[in-house]
């Protein structure tokens, strides 16, 4: 397989965010002090980001007739956009999301729209993957579509003709229980969840308690092939049990330190793109995976998500590679 090149097949969605003094509690009616549209979507995120990190990156979503205005904010970033579907009926998906002025954290409410729109061009994993070393997943799109890609992707797992693809898998918004337990894990090599997301995915697999989330769901069988496991822990850093020839390494780094809180919006989408820059870096490289280089791909892309919430917005927010790498080296 030649240079890395990542598929994005998950959201697109427009941002319409609304700052408020707190997020908003139930019966409660209050006013917004600001309001903007903004290009948004968990997959149109990672895939901005990994535009910046300077990855090749194609997109591969929806978006409605009324507005594809999202599109050329991901080229601009150095995205592939040309694949992305135009729904004529079904307008782009919506992020309707509260930022508090308190302590800049957020609250997002979803419009599906083109997102989960059929789109069978779109959804042919042989065609799509034959030429992509790396795929990222996520839940904003039928479910059924994410699993044809993770099927895909475990069918060449022990393929010897060049087409294994490392797919990286972040189960947010998160799926039900009966969703995890029949999910194809085996297709998934990097698993990237917050800490209630892996407390809500040890408990639908039926794993016991643990004082480490991350080994507690390398414990899992389901879990047994999922080579980097990632546990984001917000301002108290992360976690990951990385496969390092025939032993798993655990890594616990703490978080990089904001200058200042903003909006936490896309932090999470920005730390997953950095990550998957890192392995697509590696890729390239040929360089196998040790823990020493796990925990250097795991700090870039903590200091990348750190540098995310300085800044308003989500997209705007993500930081190029330039400037995470003078960030690093001051660190």
């Amino acid at each position: 397989m030649g240079e890395a090149r990542c598929i994005v097949r998950s959201s697109i969605n427009i941002d319409e965010t609304f700052q408020v003094p707190h997020i908003v509690r139930p019966g409660e009616t209050i006013s917004s002090s600001g309001m903007w549209s903004r290009p948004g979507g968990k997959g149109a995120n990672v895939a901005a980001t990994l535009g910046l990190a300077g990855a090749k990156v194609t997109m591969l979503g929806a978006v409605g007739e009324e507005a594809t205005w999202p599109l050329d904010h991901l080229a601009k970033h150095g995205v592939e956009v040309k694949s992305v579907h135009r729904c004529k009926e079904t307008p782009t998906g919506r992020a309707f999301i509260q930022i508090s002025s308190e302590d800049g954290e957020n609250s997002i409410v979803l419009l599906k729209g083109a997102n989960f729109e059929q789109a069978p061009e779109l959804d042919d994993p042989e065609a799509w993957l034959k030429d992509a070393t790396h795929v990222m997943l996520q839940n904003e799109i039928p479910l059924d579509v994410t699993s044809a890609y993770a099927k895909h992707a475990e069918q060449h797992k022990t393929a010897k003709d060049g087409k294994r693809v490392c797919t990286v898998f972040n189960p947010s918004p998160m799926l039900s229980k009966e969703e995890l337990q029949a999910f194809p894990w085996g297709g998934i090599d990097v698993l990237i969840v917050n800490e209630g997301e892996a407390a809500d995915l040890l408990e639908a697999i039926g794993g016991e308690k643990s004082a480490s989330p991350v080994k507690g769901l390398a414990a899992l069988p389901a879990l047994s092939s999922v080579e980097w496991l990632v546990v984001t822990q917000g301002a108290r850093g992360f976690l990951a049990g990385v496969q390092v020839g025939d032993e798993r390494a655990y890594i616990d780094l703490p978080a990089s330190r904001p200058e200042k809180v903003v909006n936490t919006t896309g932090a999470g989408d920005t730390f997953a793109g950095y990550l998957v820059a890192g392995l697509m870096e590696a890729h390239n490289a040929k360089e196998a995976t040790t823990k020493e280089s796990a925990e250097r791909i795991l700090k870039r892309a903590g200091v990348a998500a750190s540098m995310a919430v300085e800044v308003d917005g989500a997209m705007e927010s993500i930081p190029d590679l330039a400037a995470v790498q003078a960030r690093a080296e001051r660190l």
